[in-house]
């Protein structure tokens, strides 16, 4: 549940978070460019209501608060250009312009976290320590998140094969055994016509798919599947600072879960 939805519920309110809860929702554009005292004061409520308000939403401070609600808001900005969106655009300084881009990173970190199915990722995290050969298939531009992945893959003493790399792509792909395991990188959603994601995903071994969009064709078509961002129809999914930073999260969380695995199996 979001900002937005908590205070229209207004569960455990009182009276005066309640009459708070309807003035910021009815001025959520000017809630951003207001100091707590200013909102205490245009609302007609006391400081400690303000406070108690934004910590029974779920936030650890006002600056949270005031800025969440207005990248709620912006839902229909553009989400490719989220963030260079009003709400980013109209700060009135660079350190304000920062803290905003700090509570949307920190709403991408917390919606990652969130969407992560711990059954899945054990079963990921399994598949991966115990193939003979990991392969890696990339769908979209992600040579940074890649390279990033590759080198710390080396601390397990694996060294992924990159697919689209080989000279002969459609011979490696016919060597990919039972006991290998792929792993199927996307940063978008569509899947276009693909040949050698074809061929891959008709090989004997475990298909592994991490993605930052919801991909139903690819879901039917692998094993195991890790969304780096949940599922659904949130209007900043699609933008490019949330599957960059997802992705490269997801994938960090993947490579550490790897090396905890490591870990147990050596003192086991």
């Amino acid at each position: 549940m979001n900002l937005i939805e908590k205070l229209q519920k207004k569960e455990n309110f009182t009276s005066a978070e309640s009459s708070l809860a309807d003035y910021i929702l009815n001025n959520i554009d000017n809630v951003y460019r207001m100091s707590l005292q200013d909102l205490a004061k245009a609302s007609y409520v006391s400081k400690p209501s303000v406070i108690r308000l934004y910590r029974k939403v779920g936030c650890t401070n006002y600056r949270e608060f005031s800025i969440g609600l207005q990248l709620e808001k912006i839902k229909t900005d553009n989400p490719d250009t989220i963030e260079n969106s009003k709400v980013f655009m109209e700060s009135e300084d660079l350190y304000d312009y920062i803290q905003k881009v700090g509570v949307l990173c920190k709403q991408i970190v917390d919606n990652c976290i969130q969407s992560i199915d711990k059954d899945s990722i054990e079963d990921i995290v399994s598949a991966l320590y115990e193939a003979k050969n990991i392969y890696l298939y990339t769908i979209g531009d992600i040579r940074y998140e890649l390279g990033f992945f590759m080198s710390r893959m080396a601390q397990i003493d694996k060294e992924p094969i990159l697919i689209k790399e080989n000279e002969e792509p459609e011979a490696l792909i016919a060597s990919i055994g039972e006991k290998d395991a792929v792993l199927i990188v996307s940063i978008k959603g569509a899947v276009e016509e693909d040949e050698l994601l074809d061929l891959i995903c008709e090989r004997p071994c475990t298909h592994i798919l991490v993605t930052t969009a919801d991909n139903e064709e690819l879901d039917l078509k692998t094993d195991y599947s890790f969304y780096t961002y949940p599922k659904g129809n949130d209007f900043i999914r699609n933008s490019t600072i949330v599957s960059q930073m997802s992705l490269l999260l997801g994938l960090n969380i993947i490579q550490a879960c790897l090396i905890k695995e490591r870990f147990n199996k050596k003192n086991d």
